[in-house]
């Protein structure tokens, strides 16, 4: 039988088609599951980010709650909350309420809350916990109880409170003073001995049992001053603040210290501003007091006090916060 080859014309061609075909496919499927992939691990990130914002915004909800409330499973009232993409939910931590992080007792006024942030659609959840303080107070003392120091005497060589590192110590007095401060307290002090275009610049620092502050917020810091002089020159002594997260540094607005009309007191009060989002862990305290060249002079700086949200607020402030990994 004859064949006819030049029927069979084409058939290599078709082959090279096809094969090219199928492996076209192959690759667009490939590449549909990577941008898949891709997508769903944004997807993954963006709902991951929500979740914690959710958590947060819960937090804020159990603050108000815990300001006219108690520290118990009546914070879990309502939850869970539906909010924005998702929903958060004050959870029953039971005896836990009224521990600490490491199971230790919490003091009167202090609680434990543990809130979930969750978006159902992508299956995504985060967890955290913080220590409310109840008092209101000053920050400064209710992070650190050393941070007050107690009434009682001191010579020149053992003024110096608990905690506080200060320089130089060249004031007469030492830098701190038992009997300067409006209340009897370790007042610091930097003291100016002579007349003329010489300065004197006192410095220090206290290094906070870390408490969490929720960024942006406005802080309030009120204190007592006292500018010594011989004359009645104005803008005699300069004092200034500024609050650490032991990376970024949050300076106070400036405070030109003037004298008053007597040697006495004087109450006044400046701003620290908090910038970022979320919890910001604050760790250190430092101030300077700088007497000016001219006359001779003393200045006195006592009764440091911290107040949150420009010194009201809703009464409760974090401690600490953290965030629960499940294993």
């Amino acid at each position: 039988m004859r064949v006819h080859f030049h029927k069979q014309r084409g058939a290599v061609t078709l082959i090279g088609a096809l094969f090219i075909i199928i492996t076209l496919a192959l690759m667009l499927a490939v590449l549909q599951r990577m941008a898949g992939s891709d997508i769903l691990d944004t997807a993954g990130q963006t709902g991951s980010i929500d979740a914690l914002f959710l958590a947060e915004s819960g937090l804020e909800r159990a603050a108000a709650l815990y300001t006219t409330g108690t520290c118990d499973v009546s914070l879990t009232a309502g939850s869970p909350v539906t909010f924005g993409s998702g929903s958060f939910s004050i959870e029953d931590i039971g005896s836990n309420f009224n521990t600490d992080f490491s199971g230790t007792a919490l003091p009167a006024g202090e609680c434990r809350i543990r809130v979930s942030g969750s978006v159902i659609t992508l299956g995504v959840q985060r967890v955290i916990e913080a220590i409310f303080s109840k008092s209101g107070g000053n920050l400064l003392a209710d992070a650190n109880a050393d941070f007050d120091e107690p009434l009682g005497p001191c010579s020149p060589t053992d003024c110096t409170p608990t905690g506080w590192t200060f320089s130089p110590l060249s004031s007469p007095n030492g830098p701190w003073d038992d009997t300067g401060g409006p209340d009897g307290r370790r007042a610091a002090q930097a003291s100016k001995p002579n007349n003329g275009g010489s300065t004197t610049t006192a410095g220090g620092s206290f290094a906070l049992t870390a408490f969490t502050v929720t960024a942006p917020t406005t802080l309030t810091l009120n204190f007592d001053y006292s500018v010594a002089t011989s004359g009645p020159t104005s803008k005699e002594a300069e004092i200034s603040f500024s609050l650490s997260d032991g990376t970024i540094t949050y300076p106070a607005t400036p405070f030109p210290a003037e004298r008053g009309a007597t040697a006495g007191f004087v109450s006044d009060s400046v701003t620290i501003s908090i910038g970022g989002t979320g919890p910001i862990t604050l760790t250190d305290l430092n101030f300077e007091l700088f007497a000016k060249s001219g006359r001779a002079k003393t200045v006195w700086l006592d009764n440091l006090e911290l107040l949150p949200s420009g010194g009201g607020g809703s009464g409760v402030t974090i401690k600490q916060w953290r965030e629960v990994v499940s294993n």
